[in-house]
């Protein structure tokens, strides 16, 4: 894994440096649009109607678009100073308490040189106290709410939260109030779900559609090379050996939960 940033946890007065690593992997199986005729990967640009031409980069600016259909045109946003990444934790409230629906982007967090000690310390009595710590974080000069949780006896985990304006409160009022269960249908259903009840494993849950893709990906491999179109400017990366083995992987991963 690759760190995203080395950050500080500001706990009460303790400070405890650590390196964030994101926990999650997309489980979408990469592709992209391609000439049929040569296989060659499509390119996008960048084109302003109005100039009727292809726009660079440098001319790209940040607008914020009026009823009137006009943009204000924004200023570049600012950098952090000095790399500030300092996640300040704010209180303690049980995991519970927090609805997942706030619940964005997950990270690893690992104690940082000489912080080992206070970052067993607050996994320790995080997890012994039923609490989790709700904290201000800054990732890429935008600032967020976080949690930060003892994920098992040893490691932190950190989840980035929206905040509750981002929440689209029109769907609270989605579902039929007027409508009510007898005790009859509720003593089914209670045992139904006491039926089907039992602890999560998310080793039963594979994704069977990313496995199937990468099982046609391998299907579809040719069983001789094709002559490549020279790429001038681009290195040429064998991906077929990498994706056969990853193939490979999910396959025996799947095998293995079943």
């Amino acid at each position: 894994m690759r760190s995203l940033y080395k950050g500080i946890i500001g706990f009460g007065l303790v400070s405890i440096p650590i390196q964030v690593y994101k926990a999650m992997e997309s489980e979408r199986v990469t592709t992209h649009w391609i000439h049929d005729a040569c296989h060659t990967r499509i390119q996008y640009q960048k084109y302003c109607p109005t100039c009727e031409r292809a726009v660079e980069s440098g001319e790209v600016v940040s607008g914020a678009p009026l009823p009137d259909g006009r943009f204000v045109v924004l200023p570049p946003p600012e950098k952090s100073p000095g790399g500030d990444h300092t996640i300040t934790i704010l209180n303690f409230p049980e995991l519970r308490e927090i609805d997942p629906v706030f619940y964005e982007t997950a990270y690893w967090l690992k104690p940082g040189p000489g912080g080992q000690k206070a970052y067993a310390l607050l996994a320790q009595v995080m997890r012994e106290m039923g609490r989790v710590a709700l904290a201000e974080m800054r990732l890429r000069s935008r600032p967020s709410l976080a949690v930060v949780r003892a994920f098992n006896d040893h490691t932190l985990m950190m989840h980035r939260m929206y905040y509750p304006e981002s929440l689209r409160q029109d769907g609270a009022a989605l579902g039929p109030a007027d409508q009510t269960a007898s005790e009859k249908e509720l003593d089914m259903a209670k045992t139904l779900v006491d039926h089907m009840a039992e602890a999560f494993d998310p080793a039963r849950y594979p994704n069977e559609h990313r496995l199937e893709k990468l099982r046609q990906i391998e299907a579809l491999m040719p069983t001789a090379e094709a002559p490549r179109a020279a790429q001038p400017g681009q290195e040429v990366l064998d991906l077929m050996e990498k994706l056969r083995a990853s193939v490979q992987a999910q396959a025996e991963h799947g095998t293995g939960t079943e």
